[in-house]
């Protein structure tokens, strides 16, 4: 589901910003740009984030703004320097060099020492988690208003497709009957004046009727749509379940139209294929 929520914080001396920015995705996939390397930060973002948000893809933005969560210590190249050292000894003792080697010489020689900063992580995440956490109250905001006129939209096709699968069983019901009689007197008029066992014809018959029978597609039909209803007043994550659900309804409708070749369910059967279509593509927004 798609959705934009931002959170900022600002004083005198430091400040943070967040954006989050959600798209559709089956999976929770968490993408974090920022302007500080703790690992751990990160981590803990993400944690808050799928506590929060169980699908789409999600791009989180921040930017600090401050010098006191970084702190600078000098450190001694320990075995630089005495590379360094030695190789100065060498090269005194080599050429008879008088001067001796100096604490000021040392100093002048290139990453004898080295300035490492590192952050303080108690006080980044001090000033990160209130920004994030206002941003991701804005962005759930947002896709819970989307969300609920999804919910609208696809309540309607379903009640559409319930409906369509009602017409469907009762043209279904005379239409089999309808087909044993064509078929039986068919297969009288083929073999007239031929001694043929009528039980063996009415067999044909009822074996033909069953391999048109849609009553079973029918109540798995009916039963999908039943849990796919219930799913839809769910406050669980439910997207991936619906997905699921779907393709069920799919699998069956398919089923019928193969089995039923009649000019009043094949059209019913092409609607309802038309309004699972356009709930799929609802469906891939919902968590």
């Amino acid at each position: 589901m798609t959705g934009y929520g931002a959170g900022e914080i600002k004083n005198e001396n430091q400040g943070c910003m967040v954006e989050i920015k959600t798209l559709n995705n089956r999976f929770c996939d968490i993408y974090i740009k920022n302007n500080f390397t703790s690992l751990e930060i990160e981590q803990k973002i993400e944690k808050i984030i799928k506590e929060k948000i169980f699908r789409g893809k999600i791009n989180v933005f921040i930017k600090v703004d401050s010098h006191q969560v970084e702190e600078e210590k000098v450190k001694l190249n320990e075995e630089l320097a005495t590379s360094y050292y030695n190789s100065l000894e060498k090269m005194r003792k080599k050429f008879n060099i008088k001067d001796e080697i100096t604490l000021s010489s040392m100093l002048r020689l290139k990453d004898v020492f080295q300035v490492e900063k590192t952050e303080k992580t108690k006080e980044l995440w001090i000033l990160i988690e209130k920004p994030l956490l206002k941003a991701l109250n804005s962005l759930q905001a947002m896709r819970k208003k989307e969300g609920k006129n999804l919910i609208k939209d696809i309540q309607k096709r379903s009640r559409i497709i319930g409906k369509k699968i009602i017409q469907i069983e009762k043209y279904s019901e005379k239409s089999i009957a309808g087909y044993k009689d064509v078929f039986l007197a068919k297969l009288r008029e083929l073999t007239d004046n031929v001694n043929i066992n009528e039980g063996r014809i009415e067999l044909e018959a009822a074996i033909f009727t069953e391999k048109n029978d849609i009553n079973e597609e029918i109540i798995r039909t009916k039963s999908h749509l039943d849990q796919f209803t219930n799913l839809l007043n769910s406050d669980e994550p439910v997207g991936r379940k619906m997905d699921f659900i779907i393709q069920e309804i799919n699998r069956e409708i398919n089923t019928i139209g193969s089995k039923v070749n009649d000019s009043k369910i094949s059209p019913l059967v092409i609607t309802v294929k038309s309004e699972l279509e356009k709930i799929r593509e609802q469906v891939r927004n919902i968590e």
